[in-house]
């Protein structure tokens, strides 16, 4: 008996066949293997039961990112993030913020203070501390600003460290401008992955705006691209006091990982001769900080926003917010529907509720604004 003839497939049919095979050839080649994958799972995360960021200093300070210290010329930042140094690698607490590194080991990159300055700085704080010479030997500096990121790579695969302090900022940033955003970017990514690879703390020394010190504390202070405010976990101002030189104000302006009992309040330091940093246990709110009458003049051209009171505020972000997070376009929009105000009005709102640690930022991209409730 003759088998049955399948009947001829037409031309159609036949390009068809021919498509669905080459699409599973090549589908089959360019399968990734598990090593090109980079998504990690949700599940595996919940598995790891994460229930608190490691921390360098706790509660403030974590082991991994970047953090920025920023203030007005005189204010003493190196001899602060000097002091805290010594205190990294010798196991201290540092303003009563409990040391938790596991390496008791730091790099200064020192840009501004050469050797002998150093000796003689450093002299000066351990007639404080009287430790002998050998306990600070996990402390290194660099003075060199050239290549900052590739030298500190080299530095932290030979030794690693808990804690990278860079003094300072502008020296080592190696764009033209900046305010230029994409600049920012470019030089600050490097850094991050540092942090990331190397595990570590990495904190920049930088400054505020000329007259910034008689506005009320705020990140919107440091001066240069908002995108390097964006790419830090913690930002800090350094305040001199009004009518005490030997007191500092630490005005937490920025902490992704902090909750708003560490906002909106300084924490009050006080200086010895030997310019070593003590916490003296007082807070003092943002707005006794300022200029009364710059901040005054400030409030006038920002249309008053500062009149409507806090409690109306933070009945009206309670409500906003009631669906959880927001993109900054949105927050705005929510903003307008509740004040009647314009985008320089809501622009404003939105500044000061972060200054007071009512919404904070929590994107991880410095391109976008997600804002969530304190």
């Amino acid at each position: 008996m003759r088998a049955r003839m399948e009947p001829e497939k037409t031309f159609a049919e036949k390009i068809a066949a021919d498509i669905e095979n080459q699409t599973a050839a090549g589908n089959e080649q360019q399968q990734p293997t598990p090593a090109e994958r980079r998504c990690v799972r949700a599940s595996d995360l919940l598995r790891r039961k994460v229930t608190e960021l490691p921390k360098l200093f706790a509660p403030v300070f974590p082991a991994v990112g970047l953090s920025i210290l920023g203030g007005e010329s005189d204010a003493c930042k190196s001899m602060l993030l000097r002091n805290m140094a010594i205190c990294c690698v010798t196991g201290r607490d540092f303003l009563g913020w409990q040391y938790q590194g596991t390496r008791k080991s730091c790099i200064f990159v020192s840009t501004e203070d050469d050797e002998d300055a150093t000796s003689f700085l450093l002299g000066k704080h351990n007639a404080t501390y009287k430790d002998y010479a050998d306990d600070w030997d996990r402390l290194r500096f660099i003075f060199a600003n050239e290549n900052t990121s590739s030298t500190l790579d080299n530095e932290l695969s030979a030794e690693p460290a808990d804690l990278v302090v860079i003094d300072a900022y502008s020296d080592v940033f190696e764009g033209k401008e900046q305010n230029s955003a994409a600049q920012v970017r470019e030089f600050i990514n490097p850094y991050k992955a540092l942090a990331k690879r190397h595990q570590c703390h990495i904190i920049f020394l930088h400054h505020t705006g000329k007259g910034k010190e008689d506005l009320i504390p705020s990140k919107n202070n440091l001066v240069g691209s908002q995108s390097l405010e964006a790419a830090v976990r913690l930002g800090i101002e350094l305040r001199v006091d009004k009518n005490d030189p030997t007191l500092r104000h630490l005005c937490i302006v920025k902490g992704n990982y902090l909750g708003s009992e560490y906002k909106g309040s300084s924490f009050v330091l006080r200086m010895d001769d030997n310019f070593v940093f003590q916490s003296t246990g007082e807070r003092v709110p943002f707005t006794e900080l300022g200029n009364p009458d710059v901040i005054s003049r400030a409030g006038r051209k920002s249309k008053d926003v500062t009149k409507i009171s806090d409690e109306a505020y933070m009945k009206a972000f309670d409500k906003i917010f009631a669906g959880g997070r927001l993109t900054k376009n949105n927050l705005k929009a929510k903003l307008r529907n509740s004040f009647e105000g314009g985008t320089d009005v809501v622009e404003r709102m939105i500044e000061y509720a972060e200054d007071r640690g009512w919404i904070e930022n929590v994107s991880t991209n410095p391109n976008k604004f997600e804002y969530e409730r304190k």
